[in-house]
């Protein structure tokens, strides 16, 4: 097989994934990370799903307005140059062959992570915390019902761009600085 029909196939199948995986989305579900407004549209169908009362446009209105000063919190955060720093000093330590070093710099930057992950999960807290305030009790309770409450949550931290893990900057397993938006 030539190298020219090498590459065609290839991209042929490049373009049968790619069209796969899209047509693969349900059509009833808003896709992940299409806007802000998907996430609302989520909520909604939540709750039509648990059989909740809809929102009010007052309630749309409110929610949206703290999704928007959510992702725009997010969006402004900047990498923590400490944690940087301390991620810095283990890989040098490491590729330097300093054991000592590295077991030094792995306890300062695994106490940045946690310090770190701590804040992000109080803020993610507040975040839901008011979210669910916009609920009625009839609504929050009937997602709890459908949802359970590992369900809900995640409902919750959907909205509000937190989700844990990957994805979730130095949520558990993510390790140093994934997530982050590069500096411009």
């Amino acid at each position: 097989m030539s190298q020219r029909s090498l590459i065609s196939c290839s991209l042929l199948f490049l373009l049968v994934a790619i069209t796969a995986s899209v047509s693969a989305q349900p059509p009833d579900r808003p896709m992940r990370g299409a806007g802000p407004m998907n996430a609302v549209s989520f909520l909604k169908q939540a709750l039509e799903e648990a059989g909740a009362t809809a929102l009010s446009s007052d309630q749309e209105t409110q929610i949206q307005a703290l999704i928007d000063s959510i992702r725009q919190t997010l969006m402004s955060q900047e990498p923590d140059a400490g944690l940087q720093a301390a991620l810095s000093a283990y890989q040098e330590a490491v590729l330097s062959g300093n054991l000592t070093g590295a077991k030094s710099a792995a306890a300062t930057l695994a106490a940045k992570e946690t310090q770190n992950s701590q804040a992000r999960l109080e803020e993610q807290a507040n975040w839901i915390i008011q979210l669910m305030a916009l609920l009625t009790p009839d609504q929050l309770n009937k997602l709890i019902a459908k949802f359970e409450t590992a369900g809900t949550f995640r409902i919750f931290a959907g909205l509000t761009g937190r989700m844990g893990g990957r994805g979730f900057p130095g949520g558990p397993g993510a390790g140093p600085m994934m997530g982050r938006r590069p500096r411009e």
